[in-house]
């Protein structure tokens, strides 16, 4: 068999990972240098010549950046609180916070398609230094399963295995599926979490016309740009639809976490919510 042939690997890899790859990296997060990619670079200084960059001082909606360091840090802040025993992530993309937590002693699973989790193992083997792999062995792990198959409650409950304080996240991902299959995956979740833990995602939602409509859009714009359109036109009506959306999932108590816990990052209406169900 022949070997892989890595550049032909990272073209199957959509450009959203790399964009905000190259965004965690620019906000300082830990390790997030390890996945920065030539072509994640050239995306984000794209946009900012392009004028996405002029959002930051918009009055009524947030850069593309600031509204991606809303939605990372309200994931983070999850493990931070919760302190689980096993995080699970799906749609791990080239995030860097599963190498983050797993040097910090947490048993952390990526679940990806199999092209982005052989670029990632090859990141890791090729940047991160001998203490960071020793740190992270045996409890960094990369599964390919089918997150919206019938089979996936089972697969995801044998990954939570024993553990007590499960955190299962998607970050970057329910709000490109259809809404029937993001209740899908929801009710997979809540089957296999069963009572435990907690199941964080972020869900976009329509947003009214009024004085920050040209912002909003031009955020909206950008959006498109970096997912190749995938998701427009899948938001939830309201944020409460979203909440209601997840109650009906399964869970019994579904909270957002509000931008107001970085002041920086409350000034705009933000065009979606991270939220926690238990």
């Amino acid at each position: 068999m022949a070997p892989r042939n890595p550049s032909t690997e990272d073209d199957k890899i959509g450009p959203t990972a790399h964009y905000t790859a190259y965004v965690w990296h620019r906000l300082g997060f830990p390790h997030a240098d390890r996945f920065v990619t030539p072509l994640g670079r050239a995306l984000f200084w794209g946009f900012r010549a392009a004028g996405e960059g002029l959002l930051t001082y918009a009055p009524f909606a947030p850069s593309m950046t600031q509204y991606l360091e809303y939605r990372h840090r309200a994931f983070e802040s999850v493990v931070e609180d919760d302190r689980p025993d096993v995080v699970v992530e799906l749609g791990a993309g080239l995030s860097r916070r599963g190498v983050t937590w797993a040097s910090r002693g947490v048993r952390y699973v990526e679940v990806d398609l199999p092209p982005m989790i052989r670029a990632k193992q090859r990141m890791i083997a090729e940047r991160a230094d001998r203490a960071l792999l020793e740190a992270i062995r045996g409890r960094l792990e990369h599964v390919s399963v089918d997150i919206l198959s019938d089979a996936f409650p089972d697969q995801l409950a044998s990954l939570l295995d024993g553990a007590a304080r499960p955190v299962v996240m998607t970050e970057g991902v329910l709000s490109y599926f259809a809404p029937a299959d993001r209740r899908k995956l929801a009710r997979s979740v809540a089957a296999a979490l069963a009572g435990r833990g907690a199941f964080v995602g972020e869900m976009r939602v329509k947003q009214p016309a009024g004085a920050g409509a040209a912002a909003l859009k031009t955020l909206r714009g950008a959006t498109r740009l970096v997912t190749r359109g995938r998701g427009q036109g899948m938001e939830e009506e309201s944020h409460e639809a979203a909440r209601q959306a997840l109650l009906d999932a399964g869970f019994t108590d579904v909270q957002p976490v509000e931008p107001s816990r970085w002041p920086h990052l409350a000034r705009w209406p933000l065009p979606a919510r991270v939220w926690v169900a238990r």
